[in-house]
Parts: C-alpha cells; sequence; structure tokens
C-alpha cells in the first residue's frame, strides 16, 4: 500500500493510497473460493467447478463486497500506521478502479479536537419570567371572543361593512405574483381581521359598496410581498361571491358546561395561563440562545476543517438557490458575494463548533435518549396529527432512519436542561415590552451568530 498526504489543515488531513491490483485480485479469488461449495455449473458436480470458471461467472457479484472489505481494512491500516484519532467516520472515495491497474483510494479524516469544557458553575444566565399588564390580558380575552365569532348569510342586497366576512375569488395575469396568490377560489376575507391576504382589500371593497355578484379590478402595492425596493402595483380581478354577517359570540352556560368550565373567571384563568405559557415557551428559547452565545464565547478550541467547508458549502448552496428562486432574506440582498461569504462563514463555524461541543458534553456526562423518551417523543409527535396516528407511528417502524427527527430535538433539549441545572441562574421578571424588545434583539437583530 502506497500512501501519499495531499492536503492537511486545522485537524484535517486528506490522503491518497494506492492499493496494487494483486491485492485485490487475491480477496476476490479467496471470496470464490468461499462460494464455489454452494455453486452448481454445467458439466460439474456441485462445488467442483474450478476457480477460474467459478470467478468468470461470479467476479462482478462480490467485487463491491471485496472493495469495501478492501477499502475498511486499508483505511483502518492508515489511522494505526499514521497514529490518527478520527472525530467521525473517514470519509473514503475509490477516485480509479481499472482491472490490473493499481486502485486509487481517496480517504478524508477530521481529527478529533482536544475540549476542555469551561465550567458551568462559573456560568450565569438570567432566569426571566413574563408579567402580563392588565392590557394584554383584556386584548388576549378579546382576541379569545373574537375567534369565536360566527358568521351567517347575508340574505338581502345590501353592501359589505367592516365586520363582515367576504367570499371572493381573486386573480391575475401578472407573471411575477407567486402561484398561492396568482388565483384563489372561495376566499374569506375577514374584514376586521388584521390580517389581510392583499393590502387594505377589505378597505378598498368596502369603500366600493361592493354587493355579490359584482366583480371589480383593483391595483395593489405588493412591494412588501414580492420584496421588493420599489413601489410595484399589481392589478386583481375580485369576483365578490357572497357576504356574510357576523354573530357575536356569547359566553353561555351551554358553553362553560361543554368546555368543563364553572364559570367565567375559570375560563380567564385559563386564557391568562395559556398566554403565560406561550410567553414562557418562547423565553425558554431566548434562554437557549443566550446560553449558546455564553457557550461559542467560553470555550475555545479548533474544529475540523473538514467539518466546517462541508457546513460552508452546504450554506452557500442554500442560498445561491435562494438568490436565484428571488428569495433571499431582505439584509442579504444588497450585500456583496464576498461580504455574504463572509457573514455564513462565521455562522457556520459557530454552528460546527456548538454541534461539537454539545456532542462532548453529551459523552463526558453520559446524556442518552431512554428508548421511552423516544417512544413518548413519536407519541406526541403522532398526536398532533389526529386520525393518523397509526400510519405515522408505521411509518417511523418501517423507517428507522425518521426517527433521528424525534430523537434530536430530545437529545438537545436535555445537554441544555442539563447544563442549565449547573449554571448561575438570577430571576428577572419583565413585562410584555421589555419582552419584545429582547426578542427582537435577540432574533432580529442578532443574525450574524446564525
Amino acid at each position: 500500500m502506497n500512501i501519499k498526504e495531499i492536503d492537511s489543515k486545522i485537524l484535517f488531513k486528506e490522503f491518497e493510497v494506492q492499493v496494487p491490483y494483486k491485492e485485490v485480485d487475491n480477496s476476490i479469488n479467496a471470496k470464490i473460493a468461499e462460494i464455489i461449495p454452494t455453486v452448481s455449473l454445467p458439466g460439474f458436480r456441485k462445488g467442483k467447478a474450478p476457480l477460474n470458471i467459478v470467478k468468470k461467472k461470479y467476479e462482478n457479484n462480490v467485487l463491491s463486497e471485496v472493495i469495501e472489505k478492501l477499502v475498511e481494512d486499508k483505511t483502518k491500516k492508515l489511522l494505526e500506521e499514521k497514529k490518527l484519532k478520527p472525530f467521525r467516520q473517514p470519509k473514503v472515495e475509490i477516485k480509479k478502479y481499472e482491472k490490473n491497474e493499481p486502485i486509487e483510494i481517496s480517504i478524508k479524516i477530521d481529527l478529533d479536537p482536544s475540549i476542555k469544557i469551561f465550567p458551568f458553575s462559573e456560568l450565569e444566565l438570567k432566569k426571566r419570567s413574563i408579567e402580563l399588564d392588565q392590557k394584554t390580558l383584556k386584548e388576549n380575552y378579546k382576541n379569545f371572543i373574537s375567534s369565536q365569532k360566527h358568521y351567517h348569510k347575508v340574505s338581502d342586497s345590501r353592501p359589505a361593512k367592516l365586520s363582515d366576512k367576504i367570499i371572493v375569488n381573486i386573480s391575475t395575469e401578472d407573471m411575477s405574483v407567486p402561484d398561492f396568490l396568482k388565483s384563489q377560489k372561495n376566499l374569506p376575507i375577514i374584514t376586521d381581521s388584521d390580517y389581510q391576504v392583499l393590502p387594505n382589500i377589505s378597505t378598498k371593497l368596502i369603500s366600493m359598496n361592493v354587493k355579490v355578484g359584482d366583480k371589480v379590478n383593483l391595483k395593489f402595492d405588493l412591494r412588501e410581498i414580492l420584496k421588493e425596493k420599489n413601489k410595484k402595483e399589481v392589478e386583481f380581478l375580485i369576483e365578490i361571491l357572497s357576504l356574510e354577517y357576523s354573530h357575536e359570540f356569547m359566553i353561555t352556560k351551554e358553553f362553560l358546561e361543554k368546555n368543563n368550565l364553572k364559570d367565567e373567571k375559570e375560563l380567564n384563568d385559563n386564557l391568562k395561563n395559556n398566554l403565560i405559557k406561550q410567553y414562557e415557551d418562547q423565553l425558554k428559547q431566548i434562554e437557549r440562545k443566550e446560553l449558546m452565545d455564553i457557550l461559542d464565547v467560553k470555550n475555545k478550541f479548533d474544529v475540523p476543517a473538514g467539518m466546517l467547508n462541508e457546513e460552508i458549502n452546504s450554506i452557500w448552496h442554500r442560498l445561491e438557490h435562494a438568490k436565484k428562486e428571488g428569495k433571499l432574506d431582505e439584509d442579504d440582498k444588497n450585500v456583496s458575494d464576498a461580504a455574504l461569504k463572509r457573514r455564513y462563514e462565521k455562522i457556520a463555524l459557530r454552528r460546527v463548533k456548538l454541534a461539537i461541543l454539545m456532542q462532548h458534553i453529551a459523552n463526558e456526562e453520559k446524556i442518552l435518549v431512554t428508548e421511552k423518551e423516544l417512544t413518548d417523543g413519536m407519541l406526541n409527535y403522532a398526536t398532533q396529527y389526529p386520525g393518523q396516528e397509526k400510519q405515522i407511528l408505521d411509518y417511523f417502524k418501517k423507517n428507522p432512519p425518521s426517527v433521528e427527527t424525534i430523537r434530536g430535538p430530545i437529545f438537545e433539549q436535555k445537554i441544555v436542561d442539563h447544563i442549565l441545572s449547573k449554571v448561575k441562574l438570577k430571576n428577572v421578571t419583565i413585562d410584555v415590552k421589555k419582552f419584545k424588545k429582547l426578542q427582537e434583539e435577540t432574533f432580529i437583530n442578532n443574525k450574524e451568530t446564525g
């Protein structure tokens, strides 16, 4: 075996290994000799055919197994000879295979980084809780009541008004409009909702006193939807199919009994607790992000260049695809390729570093996902799709790799919880205004950290 080192970077080695064809041929002969006793060929008793004849017939059948075993052995021997400790399974590629010629094999090896974890007990983190003001609680209650209202069809020929639901067909000939918006049938428009499928469509239709059966042409500025810098007016044909008026929802004894509620106060308490839970879930995401930031800063070590390049190439491939499709993030659009690459190289480095660190912590602390936790995770996932639980569980059973989509998040959360149990936590209470500012600073204005 001839070994040549062709690349060496931080915690990364690439070798070209040449193996004489004679070794491959000997391995093929050995494998053929193993199967001869089971082979029946015309003119020979079972198991008595000469090796050269059996080889001619079955060489291609055993070749992939022989090559795989040969590559495995040569890789192992290379690691032993060079005294290398791989961080993950080496990437092996057969660069050249021709009969009676030396086989050329490329072996890329990411080496195990040396990591000394910064003591968790010396890390400080804020443990935030939310304090809800009366305005937020009243707004939440109002939104709930609004979500419960239902509609009845307008029987006379009156025009549309605020609080109605207008059922429409919309269409445009403009090819720059995304398919999901280009043509919509039986589209409900809630006129007093903050969400409008087209900018101010409710206001425009009401101002025109539209009635059932009307067809109107309206222009809309879609610069935000199409992520354009300048004004982008698009004309749509709007057909009014029906009008429905809202019937205000009232909390009745029947409603309370149906939802196992004693009284309206219990409903209020439940809505408040659900809202607090929503904020707490988002605060946990912020806490996790802040923890990752601290771990990134406090733990210094090199990462394998091979893994880093893979992540950079993966991100860049997605960016080029997004650019081609016109779906780049707004803050990426006006950046040069060189600056964009620097930005995402930084993000890639952080991702790889934290992934390595989290795995190292799991190994050090012997953190594993138990079978019960995995089963519970699959069951919880399946319950999100009522009526399809059995099919989803059967899919996991028949496709073992798909289970990693359940195991991964559980594994990560166990590591995070373990770290949080050891750091210094400072309890802080914040209001909704401070929460929104914190959320914006953490996730919107802090893209550089990925």
